[in-house]
């Protein structure tokens, strides 16, 4: 059995590689950045921090023409690149514990981090091109829900239990649990074939399998014909325009509910991960729950839903500062705010593998992941010129909600079945 035929292999292969992410990624936004700004980072340290960890995120604009022009074909088309950057991940954490301590020079901490989340950006592409060639449309929204509820456990792992790890036996513990953590998780791909009868391991027997026509090597000019081929329908277009803005108030909101929670209401840094962690048992749901309704209602309705209402609750937390001395008002909103965005956020992921076409998806899926990290990365830098500017905190979570209703104006030249008469009629002139 192979991940092409086995629903199961295929689930559990993407959800593992997503929980990979999800794992770092919550200890270094969330953990790490909440430890120094209880030790007194400003919003502009907190916010370049988080940006050096997120910016390697936008690199998979270069990893997306090089894996689908590149591979070892035997092993599938995606495999030997998850295997590859996993490995890297897991050596860009050993040259951190071989450093000795580091704790008190944030700036190369934030530079480590950075090497490897290259790495984690490499493989987060692999696995995102995987799952557009093995995931049937029927599957994508509750598989997607599958892979970002993944991504949530190891988010909460990473910044709940890390922070706890790294309050009692300090941030070098954290960093070697993970790298034992990321080394379980490399079997996954090392032991599971894209399909029958290719090769486990280069020098295992096997051949390349499928019939999409692609060979180990293609010319970089290929992929970039299939790009503005597929970037000429209005339809892709608006969606890669959408990508860059939709979340650039959870980029400000990310920062300013840390900076208000620490800095002015006095929590302590374990304080607000506790809560983080409790959130992703509803952001859990919510991502499942928004699969499902995305398989069977619509990509575009959930999109909506999700992040219209995450911008709503920020304003609504602005407007409604008087009530931040109540604990509880807080709380609610911290456990709300990532359910909301993990249902808009799938909408985003299966809506972008339903608009993908041509053989370069992996390429136009990562354009379209990228410049959603682009936007996050714009939102985090905000957070510091805001500050400068003398916005106060209250409307910095107004301006924050308006960023993120204001570019769903787009969604409606979003139509995937135009996406999907340009494919067949594309599929007919290659045959």
């Amino acid at each position: 059995m192979s991940l092409a035929d086995n629903y199961r292999q295929r689930t559990t292969m993407l959800c593992a590689m997503y929980l990979a992410q999800g794992i770092p990624w919550g200890f270094m936004t969330i953990a790490l950045i909440a430890f120094l700004t209880q030790q007194g980072a400003d919003a502009k340290e907190a916010g370049d921090l988080t940006a050096i960890v997120l910016i390697p995120w936008t690199f998979k604009l270069i990893w997306g023409p090089i894996i689908d022009s590149m591979t070892i074909r035997s092993m599938g088309r995606r495999r030997a690149w998850i295997i590859g950057a996993e490995l890297m991940m897991a050596v860009s954490l050993l040259g951190l514990l071989l450093m000795g301590d580091f704790s008190g020079d944030v700036k190369l901490l934030g530079w480590m981090f950075f090497i490897h989340n290259c790495f984690a950006s490499l493989q987060d592409v692999a696995t995102d091109a995987l799952a557009v060639d093995v995931l049937p449309v029927s599957e994508q929204g509750r598989v997607n829900g599958l892979m970002w509820g993944s991504k949530l456990v190891g988010k909460a792992i990473g910044a709940t239990g890390f922070a706890r790890v790294m309050d009692a036996w300090g941030l070098q513990t954290a960093v070697v649990l993970q790298f034992a953590i990321l080394l379980v998780i490399m079997l996954f791909p090392l032991l599971m074939l894209e399909r029958s009868g290719e090769k486990r391991f280069p020098w295992s027997p096997g051949e390349a399998s499928g019939d999409d026509g692609t060979s180990s090597l293609r010319s970089p000019v290929s992929v970039f014909k299939d790009l503005i081929r597929a970037f000429s329908l209005p339809a892709t277009f608006a969606f890669f325009v959408y990508g860059i803005f939709h979340v650039v108030g959870w980029g400000l909101v990310e920062i300013f509910s840390k900076i208000v929670c620490m800095q002015e209401l006095g929590w302590e840094y374990v304080d607000y991960t506790d809560v983080v962690g409790w959130a992703v048992i509803g952001e859990l749901v919510a991502a499942l729950a928004g699969g499902w309704v995305a398989d069977r209602y619509g990509r575009r309705k959930v999109i909506v839903f999700g992040f219209g209402l995450y911008g709503l609750l920020a304003i609504a937390f602005g407007v409604c500062a008087h009530l931040w001395q109540d604990d509880r008002f807080v709380w609610m909103y911290l456990f709300l705010n990532p359910g909301v965005l993990a249902i808009g956020s799938v909408g985003f992921l299966s809506m972008g593998m339903q608009v993908c076409w041509t053989r370069s998806s992996a390429t136009m899926f990562t354009m379209f992941m990228t410049m959603s990290n682009v936007g996050h990365v714009i939102g985090n830098k905000l957070a510091g010129p805001l500050e400068n500017w003398n916005v106060s905190y209250e409307n910095c979570f107004v301006i924050a909600g308006l960023t993120m209703i204001a570019p769903l104006l787009l969604l409606p030249i979003v139509k995937p079945e135009r996406v999907a008469l340009a494919r067949e009629r594309d599929a007919e002139s290659t045959a």
